[in-house]
């Protein structure tokens, strides 16, 4: 219980402090009991880290925490009363005070009506807080001095909390090659076959499936890939949905049919992660998917043998402990950076004692890895860890006890409440970074320090917890990630009866342990007439009035049932629902509430009374056009998320939100004597980090946009400015956007900015800067974006940007025919015949840009960038999407851009060569209609040609290995890959298929007509390669070869299949 205990009695003891400084017990008419309450708190805090540990071996320390933390929690509301109470009489009274007191409220206790009350309510908690201290003896607790709050990850470890899939193992490699083999193998016993991966709990079951996943010949394979994590209490609703993406049903028996029309015909590789009964298959899913067709597969992961049996799996893999010295290596990769694991060699033998006690299990050699990178690379520190008594801790689940424990138990308390507070979600829930931080603050865990905002510091929280491998970050996901199963139970066992996650009906009413009920997740209950679930579930939150957190992703109630719910839960802190309950002011203590993505078209004024509110987040209300006046009342709000929703404009009074860090969908109107907000009033919001204002014509002139004075924010860091996109502009609204633009200078502290549909014609001169003073005015800026600017006639300079990582252009005018050294430093040229302007090529321009994108430049055709002017050499990845008119990439992208490794082109219909890049790895070509040589191109592997029907010459490709073809209308295989004797002197190196690894075809099926036919030109190529795959359009026709071992399969009518000598058979459409 320490890891919020400690968080109350710190926030709780700076109050007690600022009191008992002032003598307020004397406004309290309670003389000594401030002070008697300090001493109290100060005298438990000395023994909560102990009592912390003993709680799971002893209940009767388990029960005095209990009652500990019940007491915190009454304290906590009686605080916040009082601060509520105190901030309205000061807004009346606080003038007229002739005493003045340090703390912010203080000033208006003297004169508060409710201050008896107040008194007496302290002086029973401290009755209260004496009878805990004496119980406290029973227990021999020891004396220990509470934890610093200190991120940890900050000094602690030099690898990146970015996600991978660890690989480990020495023969992990060779189970994936052949699971991957088996899978797509032909195999004709049933349309679809169920294969199954079993192991123990956190052995790395899904970290095998996600390789087979990613491997590229499933995706090669299978038209439909679905991943769905199943787990022990799955939804029948929710998988199904899963399976079938966006689906608005909420009914088994809508669903069913749905996902059945979907994947007709379809071959499909579906994963079932984690599953704990074969009723998913044999009860929900065997009819459903009959459909697909013949080659579909199931993997399945599961503890449990039988599981596989039941299911009738055809192919069981068993993954099986590592070994020793695998395990080693594990924990090396996890503490260090790979490659420098000579830095912690000299520990391996205690590291070797270390990961004998993971006994083989992947997740608990990365717990305890999070551990180890959080200390010194000492043997004393080691050895601490190693000696630790958490390994030995009884009392546990059998499957969290050792290293899961051994990692919770190592964290600091700020960082315990943090973790178990991610166990109120359903396993497998996707946690998003923006989300869950907000909810930590909400609920009292986040204590900024320094200069660092609660924000900052949350996401500090989120990091470390990463670092230390208790969160997974979703590769697929930006700023998302996952508790691991494992984890998730034990979280919750922590949690115990305080949090109550309801995903089923018969979870309804589940919480009947001795703790008060503090959180609720409801997900997915559906009510089912009028004594459904959410009747019996309104029946038991009425009676837990304790609860502080509800978030409400089920089916919504009746008006009276949820006025009777939230007239008792009037201590909620956080609040995610589908419907305002009319009785919404009740909730004094609310931080949090969330309505996003609900049918809700109104808020009451009554929301102003929500003083404590501090995140209002309303993204995707679309029926949502206006807000209350009352919101500039909420004081304390440090976000609002308007964006996607049809409000016309805010509420004058906005500014006096001082508090606010994040405002997304702020809609200027330039009529404040109608009661509407200016973009004025931004001018006070100086805490603001992340702001998206809409409708940028609307702010009326140059002067309104300069009192914003957006250049004097200094914490701001992302920025976004929209226009109205299809606008018509005038010359005059023309010359007035680009004023506006000017004024609205951003602060040298933006890493990010993006701006869509900006109909002026130049850009404003703090964009259009061409001096070294770039650098200055936007030294921390690294994500750019600059959408369907269709009216500017020349683009940016932005080379000089010393730390630009990401640039996004699109939509210019048309009249942008040449761009030039803009690329670097200097101007572009127009068809209204500017000039270029001097450019210093003693400067890398772009020195750190790795993600260049081009859209929609439809009248460019060349782009200037000579071999003496250096720059980006750090890109990595290039797309150009639909520039139609561009004739051929700059010499100085060939000569400089060293590191690029990836190059798409899509509708580059002018472009006749792609060549001489010497880094380039990945090249994606599709609909280049001029194109005619793709040569010397000396590190690429992978190629991907699509609709270019004038490609002739293709060479020079030595590391190529994959190389995919498309184009439905083919139906020859290309001269370029045909392989025949060379005449006359002049001759061509073309593609080297012996060294082409796969190849991948879409064409006609004329040309898999001639791919089956031995006597064909194309067969002397398809042989050669190792590995060949060929579909028609739909994919319902295929072919597919495989060189060694001698495999050919079609499905052709017409076509004869090849013999293992390579001759062709009469027998047809059988894998041989």
């Amino acid at each position: 219980m320490a890891m919020i205990l400690s968080a109350f009695f710190s926030k709780f003891g700076e109050l007690l402090l600022d009191l008992a400084k002032n003598e307020v017990e004397m406004l309290f008419g309670v003389p000594g009991e401030i002070k008697k309450l300090q001493n109290n708190l100060r005298k438990i805090s000395k023994v909560l880290i102990d009592a912390e540990r003993k709680r799971i071996d002893d209940e009767a320390v388990d029960d005095w925490l209990k009652e500990l933390k019940d007491f915190m929690y009454d304290a906590d509301d009686i605080l916040d009363l009082c601060r509520i109470e105190a901030d309205k009489r000061s807004e009346e009274s606080s003038s007229n005070s002739s005493v003045q007191f340090s703390f912010p409220f203080l000033s208006a206790i003297r004169n508060l009506p409710v201050g008896h009350e107040i008194g007496t309510k302290i002086r029973e908690l401290n009755q209260r807080l004496e009878e805990i201290w004496r119980w406290r003896s029973e227990f021999n607790l020891e004396l220990a001095s509470p934890d610093m709050q200190q991120v940890t990850s900050q000094i602690s470890r030099k690898t990146s909390p970015v996600s991978e899939i660890d690989v480990v193992g020495s023969k992990i490699e060779e189970h994936i090659r052949s699971l991957v083999d088996s899978l797509i193998k032909d195999d004709r016993r049933a349309n679809i076959l169920v294969f199954a991966i079993v192991g123990a709990g956190g052995i790395g079951k899904t970290t095998l499936a996600k390789n087979i996943y990613n491997d590229q010949r499933i995706q090669d394979e299978f038209s439909v890939k679905k991943w769905v994590c199943v787990s022990e209490e799955f939804d029948e609703i929710n998988l199904l949905k899963d399976i079938i993406g966006d689906a608005q049903n909420q009914s088994r028996s809508s669903l069913e049919p749905e996902v059945e029309s979907s994947l007709r015909g379809k071959k499909l590789f579906l994963v079932l992660d984690d599953v704990w009964t074969e009723k998913v298959w044999r009860d929900l899913l065997c009819n459903t998917l009959k459909s697909c067709s013949a080659g579909s597969r199931i993997l399945v992961t599961t503890r449990n043998e039988q599981i596989a049996k039941q299911m009738m799996a055809v192919n069981t893999h068993h993954v099986h402990k590592l070994s020793l010295e695998d395990s080693w290596s594990l924990l090396c990769k996890k503490v260090v950076l790979t490659g420098e694991e000579g830095e912690i060699q000299h520990l391996k033998d205690i590291g070797m004692e270390i990961v004998k006690k993971c006994d083989g299990l992947p997740l608990a050699i990365k717990a305890v890895a999070g551990v180890l990178c959080t200390k010194e690379r000492t043997g004393r520190d080691w050895s601490g860890v190693l000696e630790s008594t958490a390994w030995s801790t009884s009392g546990l689940p059998e499957e969290v006890k050792g290293a899961l424990y051994l990692s919770y138990e190592d964290l600091p308390s700020y960082l315990k409440q943090c973790f178990i507070y991610c166990s109120l979600f359903p396993e497998d829930h996707k946690i998003l970074m923006g989300t869950i931080t907000k909810l930590w603050i909400a609920e009292g865990f986040v204590k900024a320090g320094g200069s660092s905002t609660m924000e900052e510091t949350a996401e500090e929280y989120y990091r470390e917890l990463i670092m230390r491998n208790l969160l997974q970050p979703c590769p697929d996901y930006f700023l998302t990630c996952q508790m691991h199963d494992l984890l998730h139970s034990l979280a919750r066992y922590l949690a115990r009866d305080e949090s109550w996650v309801v995903s089923k009906v018969h979870e309804v009413g589940s919480s009947n342990g001795p703790m008060k009920l503090r959180r609720v997740f409801v997900s997915n209950v559906r009510e089912v007439g009028t004594n459904g679930p959410m009747t019996e579930m309104a029946d038991v939150l009425v009676t837990k009035d304790a609860v502080r957190t509800l978030m409400w992703q089920g089916s919504s109630m009746s008006e009276a049932r949820m006025d009777d719910i939230f007239n008792v839960l009037s201590r909620l802190r956080v609040l995610e629902i589908q419907r305002l309950p009319d009785s919404l002011d009740n909730l004094l203590h609310l931080r949090y509430l969330n309505i996003s993505c609900t049918s809700i078209s109104a808020i009451p004024e009554s929301i102003g009374n929500l003083r404590n509110l501090q995140f209002l987040e309303m993204c995707g209300c679309s029926n949502l056009s206006r807000l209350p006046n009352s919101i500039v009342n909420l004081h304390n709000l440090r976000s609002l998320n308007l964006f996607a929703t049809k409000v016309v404009g805010m509420p004058a009074g906005i500014g006096r939100l001082q508090y606010l860090h994040i405002l997304r969908g702020f809609m200027p109107q330039s009529n404040r004597a109608e009661g509407w907000c200016t973009v004025e009033e931004l001018r006070s919001l100086s805490c603001l980090t992340n702001l998206l204002i809409q409708k940028m014509e609307r702010i009326s002139s140059s002067s309104e946009a300069r009192a914003a004075q957006l250049r004097n924010k200094p914490k701001l860091r992302v920025l976004r400015l929209n226009c109205t996109p299809d606008l018509q502009p005038s010359e005059e609204e023309m010359t007035r956007i680009e004023e506006v633009f000017e004024e609205l200078h951003p602060p040298p502290s933006v890493e990010e900015l993006q701006s869509y549909n900006y109909f002026g014609r130049e850009f404003p001169k703090w964009m259009a800067e061409t001096s070294s003073s770039t650098s200055i005015l936007f030294p921390n800026l690294r994500r750019l974006w600059l959408m369907d600017c269709k009216y500017c006639e020349r683009l940016p300079y932005c080379g000089l940007l010393p730390n630009l990582e990401y640039l996004r252009i699109s939509g210019f005018a048309a009249s942008v025919i040449d761009v030039g050294p803009e690329s670097s430093v200097g101007t572009s040229s127009t068809s209204s015949g500017c000039g270029r302007a001097a450019v210093d090529t003693s400067k890398y321009a772009f020195p750190r840009l790795r993600s260049l994108n081009i859209w929609n430049m439809r009248n460019w055709q060349e782009w200037h960038w000579d071999k003496e002017t250096q720059a980006m050499p750090c890109l990595n990845y290039l797309l150009l999407h639909h520039c139609p008119k561009l004739m051929s990439l700059p010499e100085g992208l060939l000569l400089h851009a060293t590191s690029l490794t990836k190059l798409k082109l899509c509708n580059s219909n002018s472009l006749t060569t792609v060549e001489n890049l010497l880094s380039l790895k990945e090249l994606d070509i599709r609909s280049a209609q001029k194109l005619k040589k793709v040569s010397d191109l000396p590190a690429l592997t992978d190629l991907y040609v699509r609709r270019c029907p004038k490609l002739k010459v293709v060479e020079n490709l030595q590391s190529l290995k994959m190389m995919t073809l498309e184009d439905y209308d083919m139906k020859s295989l290309p001269s370029y890959l045909l392989k025949r004797v060379q005449r006359g002197t002049k001759k061509r190196k073309r593609v080297q298929v012996a060294h082409l690894k796969k190849l991948k075809i879409y064409c006609s099926t004329e040309l898999i007509r001639k791919i089956c036919q031995r006597a064909s030109p194309e067969w002397p190529t398809i042989q050669d390669i190792q590995e060949v795959r060929v579909y028609s359009k739909d994919r319902s026709v295929h072919v597919l070869y495989n060189k060694s071992p001698f495999s050919f399969t079609t499905n052709f009518n017409d076509a004869t299949t090849i013999s293992s000598s390579g001759m062709p058979s009469s027998s047809g459409g059988i894998g041989l």
